[in-house]
């Protein structure tokens, strides 16, 4: 998954796919399940996971909408569990004799975007000023799960660049300690759509005056969505997983928010319509 080894499925697609393998075409189906974000709640993800199981069918998409880790109000931050509970259901789809490797996708989230680029501090101009700004968003919960100390970045912030390049070194290695993690990071999508081109998913937001393939970071921190009942192209439904402003589950006309905040994960399942057919919590 984390090699881009995905099949164009249409001539269309295979034109994007060439020109913006960010971007991710689930091909044409029937049935969708979308995913919002977790904020590194483990037993409540697993509980969706399971009711997921429980009512897919053999042919069902599946969409994790970014924020798979993140800030939550457990005591402990879980994060590194929950990315191997969705691994674990990734891998129980593949077990399905028709599944292709464009049928799951793991999108982009901000809490992704701050573990991806707190790997990268030894290239910033203001590494100290990032990493009070990256903490204060809670990567510092997020490394705790991976047992790396809150302090790390901060102290090597402070002692220069060779400081951060050695810190980013001891985060790849914890987190490539971990079956599947460093992959799972390689393999984020900026948005999914599917083949006919109705429906889209992103994590968190977009710009309603650029095309698809112009789409930038408001996709995973937001703006777009102030008004639901406003459509996006020809879209059917715009699907997305987290609500910055932190609204909670909501629906309108044209988009559709499974947010569930620090204390709940929602999922739902739609039709290639774009129709809601059922949704899940925990």
């Amino acid at each position: 998954m984390g090699n881009y080894d995905l099949k164009a499925h249409t001539d269309y697609e295979k034109k994007i796919y060439n020109s913006n393998i960010r971007n991710h075409n689930l091909g044409s189906f029937e049935r969708v399940w979308a995913i919002g974000a977790v904020n590194g709640k483990a037993e409540l993800f697993q509980s969706i996971c399971n009711q997921i199981i429980e009512k897919s069918n053999l042919n069902d998409r599946l969409v994790f909408t970014g924020n798979l880790i993140g800030r939550n109000n457990n005591k402990i931050n879980e994060s590194k569990k929950v990315i191997d509970i969705a691994l674990k259901l990734r891998a129980i789809f593949m077990t399905n004799s028709s599944f292709d490797i464009g049928d799951i996708v793991f999108l982009r989230g901000c809490y992704e975007e701050l573990l991806d680029k707190s790997r990268e501090l030894h290239m910033s101009p203001n590494p100290l000023e990032l990493v009070d700004w990256m903490y204060s968003r809670g990567l510092d919960e997020i490394l705790e799960s991976y047992n790396i100390s809150s302090s790390l970045l901060h102290h090597a912030a402070r002692d220069g660049a060779s400081a951060l390049s050695r810190a980013s070194v001891e985060i790849n290695l914890a987190i490539d300690n971990n079956p599947g993690h460093i992959k799972y990071m390689t393999s984020l999508k900026r948005l999914a759509y599917n083949d006919e081109k109705n429906l889209l998913f992103v994590s968190a937001g977009l710009a309603r005056n650029k095309s698809l393939e112009e789409q930038g970071d408001e996709l995973w921190w937001g703006g777009g969505f102030a008004n639901l009942d406003q459509p996006y192209n020809d879209l059917s439904r715009l699907i997305r997983g987290y609500d910055p402003k932190r609204g909670g589950l909501a629906s309108g006309k044209f988009c559709v928010t499974l947010d569930g905040g620090e204390d709940q994960v929602f999922a739902a399942l739609f039709n290639k319509e774009g129709m809601l057919l059922e949704t899940i919590q925990s």
